[in-house]
């Protein structure tokens, strides 16, 4: 006697059975049965879309999310060791980053306020450090340098990785809004995208929301903050 299995496969199900057989002439059905499963898409107004691709999402914006807090607690870590910020511990850091549990040191939330009575703003900072050179040994001017470094490191730009799936109008899009930039950047008489933005914020422009670009402006803006930190020495 032998026994064979026969397999009925769905979309979203499995139906199966079990016969008995001597001579393969004579079938004995032994059991039978079928599994169901959830459905792989679910349709919204008609529209039908994939499960999966809807968990892909909200798992790349956690991952972003957390690589964005990560950038600014490597940060940290530099600045601290340096004395460019107020102090934070390693304990500290690791339950930010672990944890979720924000530091509560009234220094440190002090040096990420902004306050435009006494200019203490970011892109201000920012366009200070690119045009004038920082002593060094007073620690509010270094703590001002801190916070242009910080406030850089919270921002990625763009950087092509691009892939196939990645359309040509989307690419292209974001490619001319950041040659436009850049170009703004030029009729302005800046040197930094820094010095552009503080140049907006003055005006009550718009500052968010703009296509930035990771070498051309973040790293560009970087490298020439250090350069005049240095040269002025």
């Amino acid at each position: 006697m032998s026994k064979i299995l026969g397999l009925d496969l769905g979309t979203n199900s499995i139906g199966w059975a079990v016969v008995e057989t001597e001579d393969n002439e004579n079938f004995k059905l032994l059991n039978k049965g079928v599994r169901i499963f959830q459905e792989g898409v679910k349709i919204e107004k008609g529209v039908e879309s994939s499960k999966a691709a809807e968990r892909t999402k909200f798992r790349s914006s956690r991952r972003l999310k957390f690589r964005r807090k990560l950038r600014k607690i490597n940060a940290l870590r530099v600045l601290i060791e340096n004395d460019f910020c107020p102090y934070l511990s390693i304990e500290d850091l690791n339950l930010w980053q672990y944890k979720k549990v924000y530091p509560e040191n009234k220094d440190f939330r002090q040096w990420l306020l902004t306050n435009d009575s006494e200019n203490k703003n970011p892109y201000h900072y920012r366009a200070l450090a690119s045009e004038n050179k920082l002593d060094f040994s007073v620690k509010d001017e270094r703590y001002v340098l801190g916070r242009t470094f910080y406030h850089i490191a919270q921002r990625r730009g763009f950087l092509s990785n691009r892939l196939e799936t990645t359309s040509e109008k989307e690419y292209g899009k974001v490619k001319d809004a950041i040659n436009e930039l850049s170009q703004k950047i030029d009729k302005s008489n800046c040197k930094t995208l820094g010095q552009y933005f503080y140049k907006l914020y003055q005006q009550g422009e718009r500052i968010r929301r703009q296509y930035t670009h990771r070498e051309d402006h973040y790293l560009h803006e970087f490298r020439e903050i250090c350069r005049v930190q240095i040269t002025m020495l």
